[in-house]
């Protein structure tokens, strides 16, 4: 009982005193941090903008612009993958098709390893399209364009504007083998998605 008498007594003078202190303290360090600026006065600050190709931020300029061409082509090189060069025509399509610009990306990467195991080398087909067959020759395309074009449109016609969007309802459709193993197209295809964004 009396140690809690004398907290109460001894708190209120020793946190007056202690608020003294700190003002003190507070009082000059601001006189020497006004005696440091007269020393070395500060340069004017300059205010930094950015505007389509003129602005500079440390040396180097500030492009405005779409950088999904940039990190489909990141993605695709950092793989190896024969369809680095067509990254932007990948989200031309992507777009032209209101489609994901990952999706064509990832669903390659999961089907072929982005193109790096197709069924023949003149097939350009790194979407595993119609290789269900069971002769694993699946469908052939004319050029790697032609195949990203056909890809992308088949999505939209055959997923997207039936209102098919989520992706485990596309993989059941798409790779029908996978639902019995856990959705394992789904999974590969957004885990690759992710990758890229």
């Amino acid at each position: 009982m009396i140690g809690k008498s004398l907290l109460v007594l001894l708190w209120f003078p020793l946190t007056f005193v202690l608020l003294l202190v700190n003002l003190v303290l507070l009082g000059a360090s601001s006189k020497a941090s006004a005696s440091i600026s007269e020393q070395y006065p500060r340069p004017l600050a300059h205010r930094v903008t950015a505007s389509a190709g003129t602005a500079q931020i440390l040396g180097a300029s500030v492009v405005a612009g779409d950088a999904r061409g940039l990190l489909l082509k990141r993605f695709l090189e950092k793989y190896g993958s024969p369809m680095a060069p067509y990254a932007d025509l990948i989200v031309q399509q992507a777009d032209a098709n209101s489609i994901d610009f990952r999706l064509t990306v990832a669903i390659a990467m999961c089907e072929s390893n982005l193109g790096k195991h197709i069924p023949s080398h003149d097939s350009f087909n790194p979407f595993g399209v119609a290789v269900f067959t069971g002769t694993q020759s699946g469908k052939k395309f004319e050029s790697w364009e032609h195949a990203i074009s056909w890809v992308s449109t088949y999505l939209r016609t055959n997923f997207y504007d039936r209102g098919i969007t989520n992706l485990r309802d596309i993989g059941a459709i798409y790779a029908p083998p996978s639902v019995a193993n856990g959705y394992s197209w789904t999974t590969c295809v957004e885990q690759f998605m992710g990758q890229i964004l």
